[in-house]
């Protein structure tokens, strides 16, 4: 992570460190894994209205075969430097598939999350997804 010195996006940045690595992820391959798939992708930063901060990324999970361990996974913490505490994976294929590559966005208590997919019923074509939760429910309210 990085942060402006100016408050503004022109920089001068300045880097901050590491927020969250693979070995903080239970539920994320492992780069000694003889199958590693890739590394946490698409991190999104989002304020939640308690004030803490919810990480949306996407893993790939330790166990599988390609092509059905990429997931979406929340993290929370107190503040954007850390440390967080992950939720994990957030949404269940039902079926043999993966998702990834969210979008979070907050309106009011309410969180949308605009994600892609893909399943076995859709021969595996990628598709869009939205899934939406209230940020009074107990799993985010029980975290950090």
């Amino acid at each position: 992570m990085a942060r402006s010195q100016s408050d503004s996006w022109f920089g001068p940045w300045k880097r901050v460190g590491k927020i969250l690595d693979h070995m903080d992820l239970p539920h994320h391959n492992s780069r000694q894994h003889p199958d590693y798939e890739w590394g946490i992708e698409g991190a999104q930063l989002v304020e939640l209205p308690d004030g803490r901060i919810l990480l949306n990324a996407t893993c790939f999970l330790p166990d599988g075969p390609r092509g059905s361990r990429q997931r979406v996974f929340f993290a929370i913490a107190d503040r954007v430097e850390g440390p967080y505490l992950t939720v994990g994976p957030v949404l269940d294929p039902g079926e043999p598939g993966e998702n990834g590559h969210s979008t979070v966005v907050i309106e009011g208590s309410q969180l949308m999350l605009f994600y892609q997919c893909r399943r076995e019923a859709t021969n595996h074509r990628w598709r869009y997804g939205i899934a939406k939760c209230d940020l009074h429910g107990e799993v985010l309210s029980q975290v950090a």
